[in-house]
């Protein structure tokens, strides 16, 4: 398309909101559109950061969502059921009724000065739809991870709905999600969206936002001389992560290790320094994963993917959110070993890695299904595909 399209992309705070969104704006930029990213002040700076222009929907977000949240019964609620049953009340207050409704106000400032051809927005970010819907303004939802549950969607649909009310317009059955386009991030074997009508396929290209640009000479070295074992539990959740059991297993095998902790840890947490085990703040993914035979982390769809795309078996140790959607359609697959709440000792963690370093099995699905997230379409090839929407 020769003339510029003004395309604006909407997402939740939020490193895991934000970073599934980036090739495909990348691409949209690249192909001469003008791309302006709509989000809490807070996150502006490390949007501006990875190339986009940015524009605050508001400020002090974290603190007001989150006194919101809590005034609901909701959370209460959530905390009583189940951890796999938690997503389903979380996700329609949280993000379907309070931080739609937060950013809505904002949204609407930069829908009337902007005035887009064009809207992209996160699988969790809701308030976008019914302003684009109220103005005729195609929009796109772009997954980051399994399709949301006919029952989940219900209820977010069911929450959004003043929303929609409030711009005169039938509510979305779907809160907005398969109105026009949703790109969803996964091959057939791993799940499929509910509505094949509107969905499309994505390859989800990892983006982990590293500004380092050369790895460290350990890298080169690593699972080398031994398989090599990397462990990872993201920048949100590593608080939560079952480190000690991980680090008292991995020392027990005949492996090499690389552990990324965050900057939330502190490595003196974890004991004594072990020979075949090595403690890093951050490395970027890249650098570390093909040179990986086992990858350990909380499923989180930016580690979960980019180890799938390379073909590496998973251990996943999912701790909250769609991470255990993640996990199962993983496990499914013949290429992960997913461990429960009351599977998490040294004995079972080490267990699970000697069965994914030893079977072959493992490794062949995962192979498998690398071949699979290749054949997805890149994202570039769907900047013809939104170009057609408007």
């Amino acid at each position: 398309m020769e003339t510029t399209v003004r395309v604006l992309v909407t997402s939740t705070a939020g490193t895991g909101h934000i970073h599934p969104l980036v090739p495909l704006a990348s691409e949209l930029q690249a192909a001469g559109h003008d791309v302006l990213w709509a989000i809490a002040a807070e996150s502006c700076a490390q949007v501006e950061r990875y190339g986009f222009r940015a524009m605050s929907v508001g400020t002090g977000a974290k603190e007001e969502v989150a006194r919101l949240f809590a005034e609901r019964e909701g959370p209460q609620q959530m905390l009583e059921l189940p951890i796999r049953e938690r997503r389903e009340v979380m996700l329609p207050i949280f993000f379907g009724e309070i931080v739609a409704r937060w950013m809505r106000d904002g949204l609407v400032n930069i829908f009337d000065s902007f005035r887009p051809d064009l809207v992209v927005h996160d699988l969790c970010e809701f308030a976008a739809a019914p302003l684009a819907a109220r103005r005729g303004i195609p929009h796109a939802a772009v997954a980051f991870g399994a399709a949301l549950s006919p029952g989940l969607i219900s209820a977010v649909s069911a929450s959004t709905t003043p929303m929609w009310e409030s711009e005169g317009l039938v509510p979305s059955p779907s809160a907005g999600l398969y109105d026009h386009l949703y790109l969803h991030p996964l091959p057939t074997g791993l799940g499929e969206p509910l509505n094949t009508a509107t969905a499309r396929s994505i390859r989800p290209m990892h983006f982990d936002g590293a500004s380092v640009t050369e790895a460290p000479d350990w890298v080169e070295k690593f699972g080398r001389s031994r398989s090599g074992i990397y462990v990872t539990f993201g920048t949100e959740m590593a608080a939560r992560a079952p480190w000690a059991a991980i680090v008292e297993a991995l020392g027990s095998l005949d492996a090499e290790a690389v552990v990324t902790l965050g900057s939330a840890i502190d490595p003196a947490t974890l004991g004594s320094p072990l020979s075949n085990v090595r403690v890093e703040k951050y490395v970027p993914q890249a650098f570390i994963l093909d040179h990986a035979k086992v990858v350990v982390s909380h499923a989180g769809s930016g580690t979960l993917f980019a180890a799938a795309a390379r073909g590496i078996p998973q251990l996943c140790v999912p701790i909250a959110a769609d991470q255990w959607d993640n996990s199962d359609a993983l496990t499914a697959a013949g290429a992960a070993i997913t461990l429960e709440l009351d599977q998490r000792s040294v004995d079972d963690i080490r267990q699970a890695m000697l069965r994914l370093l030893d079977e072959p099995a493992y490794a062949a699905a995962a192979h498998s299904l690398a071949l699979d997230f290749a054949a997805l379409p890149h994202p570039r090839d769907h900047v013809a595909t939104l170009e057609q929407l408007i």
